[in-house]
Order: C-alpha cells, then sequence, then structure tokens
C-alpha cells in the first residue's frame, strides 16, 4: 500500500502536513516500524521530511463510526433524509425526537437507529403534546428501548430524578442554571418560585455559596421528586414547600437576596409578589419567551409593574439563554431592586 515514511522525531510535522492537505488515507491507521512511522496515503506526491514508497506489510484499518445515515440509507428516500432530525433533547438516559408529519411511519426505524448509534441511550420518544396547563407538564410517545419516561439527569454536579410528563424540565437551560449559580455571592438567601422536580436549587446549592435556598412548587408529584432528589444529592441548605406561590409567599417572614422565576411566558403576573419579598440590592432572574423585537417592549412592561408595585428597579442585562423557536428565544432579565 502506498505509504509516506519518516523518523519518529519527524513524525507529528509529517501527519501535520498530511492532514493539512488531506493526503492521509481515511479507512486505515499508522503503524510504526523499528525508528520509522508510515502513514497510508490517498496518492503518491512529495512530502517534507518523508519519502513515499508502496509497502508490503498492512496497515491497522481505522474503526469507523456508523452513523444514522448509515443505518437508515435504505429506509428513507433522499426527501425524507432531508426532514430527518439531526437534534434531539437528551433528558438522563431519554432521547427526545421531535418527528414531522412526513416522517411518522418510519418512526420506529428512525428511533431504532439513533438508540443504536447513542449507547448511552436507553429510551426513545417522541414529542407528543406540548407544555400545558397549570403544571406545564408534556406528553411523549414511546418510540424504542426500555419503555420508562423516568430518568435520572445528570447536570453541573448534580442528579436530578425526574418524570418526563409529570415535571416540567428543560435539559437546554443547564447553561443557564449554571450562569445564575456563578452569580451568586457567599451567604445569599435564595427564592426560587415554581422550583419543579428542584434543577435550580440542587444546582445552586451544589455550585454556589448561597446560605440557603427556598423553592416553591405547585404540582405535588415534581414537589415529591425535589424531595428525593435533595437526599438523593445530599444537600443540606435547600427547603422546598408545596404549593401556590400566591399562597406560599406571603407566609415566609423574610426577604432574600436573590430571587429565581423560571416560568416562561406568564413569569410577569408574579413579578409583583417577588418584588414584596426584595430589598434594596436583591436581583430578580425574570423568565420569558420572546423575539428580539419584542425585548425592549418587554422592559418597559417590567419597568411598568415595577413602579406600579412602588420599587425602583435597573435591567442590568438581558441574556439569551435558549431558543424556543425560530426567532423567538428564551430570555432572562437580570433586574436589580434599588428600592
Amino acid at each position: 500500500m502506498l505509504a509516506a515514511y519518516t523518523e519518529l522525531k519527524n513524525a507529528e510535522k509529517v501527519k501535520q502536513y498530511l492532514l493539512k492537505h488531506q493526503l492521509l488515507h481515511p479507512d486505515y491507521l499508522p503503524q510504526k516500524e523499528l525508528s520509522l512511522i508510515y502513514f497510508p496515503l490517498k496518492k503518491k506526491v512529495k512530502i517534507p521530511l518523508a519519502k513515499t514508497t508502496n509497502t508490503k506489510f498492512t496497515f491497522p484499518q481505522r474503526e469507523r463510526t456508523i452513523t444514522i445515515d448509515d443505518l437508515l440509507k435504505k429506509e428513507l428516500t433522499p426527501k425524507q433524509f432531508s426532514l430527518l432530525p439531526r437534534s434531539q433533547e437528551i433528558v438522563g438516559s431519554i432521547m427526545i425526537l421531535e418527528i414531522p408529519e412526513e416522517l411518522k411511519r418510519k418512526e420506529k426505524e428512525i428511533a431504532l437507529a439513533y438508540l443504536k448509534i447513542n449507547k448511552h441511550i436507553t429510551t426513545v420518544v417522541k414529542k407528543d403534546k406540548i407544555h400545558s396547563g397549570i403544571f406545564r407538564t408534556r406528553t411523549v410517545k414511546y418510540l424504542a428501548g426500555q419503555r420508562t419516561k423516568e430518568t435520572v439527569h445528570l447536570e453541573n454536579g448534580v442528579r436530578i430524578k425526574l418524570h418526563l410528563e409529570k415535571t416540567y424540565f428543560s435539559a437546554r437551560s443547564a447553561n443557564e442554571r449554571l450562569r445564575l449559580a456563578q452569580q451568586v455571592k457567599k451567604g445569599e438567601e435564595i427564592l426560587v418560585m415554581f422550583s419543579g422536580a428542584a434543577p435550580f436549587p440542587l444546582v445552586l446549592s451544589k455550585n454556589s455559596p448561597a446560605k440557603n435556598i427556598v423553592g416553591i412548587e405547585i404540582n405535588p408529584l415534581a414537589h415529591q421528586y425535589a424531595l428525593e432528589n435533595i437526599k438523593l444529592n445530599n444537600l443540606k441548605n435547600i427547603i422546598i414547600y408545596e404549593g401556590d406561590v400566591l399562597r406560599v409567599i406571603p407566609k415566609l417572614r423574610r426577604k432574600f437576596d436573590r430571587i429565581a422565576m423560571p416560568l416562561p411566558k406568564t413569569g410577569e403576573q408574579f413579578l409583583g409578589l417577588a418584588l414584596k419579598k426584595s430589598k434594596p440590592g436583591t436581583i430578580i432572574h425574570l423568565y420569558d419567551f420572546l423575539s428580539e423585537e419584542e425585548f425592549a417592549k418587554q422592559r418597559k412592561v417590567i419597568q411598568g409593574i415595577s413602579k406600579s408595585e412602588n420599587h425602583n428597579i435597573k435591567i442590568i442585562r438581558t441574556v439569551k439563554c435558549g431558543q424556543f423557536s425560530p426567532k423567538v428565544f428564551r430570555v432572562c432579565f437580570d433586574i436589580k431592586v434599588l428600592s
């Protein structure tokens, strides 16, 4: 087989040259022999610091990664391939696919293919009905693998046990949860409204010097997962209350240094409630789903609500923390209470 050979001391320089000029044969690995190293080639060319030759020995074959296209090339037409979901949401060991209607008859084959190429995935489901209702839960349809909708998700050093249909959870907010934790100063007391299975309290507890974290969740099933997750991670500075924030928060006899409101779409309706538990210097993280054109209008709405509650605030930053749909983003307004 055609190869370029050089002394071992020149191996890295020759390798980089071959990579830069796309001369390495993609199916075979280099082979060492005594003080020389042989690189398999696609074609014969002059190579600095190396000589070319036709070798008599066999190069070890490079292990080729099987792709989704390899597995489905006999199952899908070119048009169907263009509709194949290329991005997926992964929660723990469960992959959640968004299957277009045109591929519905092939959804089982697609799910089995994704299961085969993802060794850490044990279950594949598809989105059925979007988040709705007071608990903002969704439904998913089982497609392949183990028949379960419960999993343990690993994120930012914590384990989050949850059921896909019993509690709201977004794996795509992992970076956002860590962003909040990295802002926390030593000794802060934090309130998390709409805390669900406790992803925000868990990440804040594990990754920040907070003194204590209070979570409030109205969904009783999500609340039970939250209690289990606190024990699962052996965290001591989290208290979770079950109930409606409108009833629970007025009973709390303290104000907080930081308040997270991870309830997009209707979160602004509870801003007044959050302000009542704020003090000068409190940071409020208010979430929404908006297009960029709506950012400025929403900032005015937030200012208006704060003024009506007799609070002076400053929106210190507006952060895109995920894409909800084309041109619509999950947005966090970081708000500082001035008075």
